[in-house]
């Protein structure tokens, strides 16, 4: 049954594509609002 299941699951560079699609974003925009909030003070 688990070879079933895994056979229909991606590759795992599949995985780490999604992974740093989805991470660059949210560290860019953390870096600016951490920018944004360092300017204020």
């Amino acid at each position: 049954m688990w070879n079933m299941v895994l056979s229909y699951l991606p590759d795992w560079k599949v995985f780490m594509q999604g992974f740093i699609a989805f991470m660059i974003p949210y560290m860019i925009s953390k870096l600016f609002k951490w920018i944004h909030n360092s300017k204020e003070d």
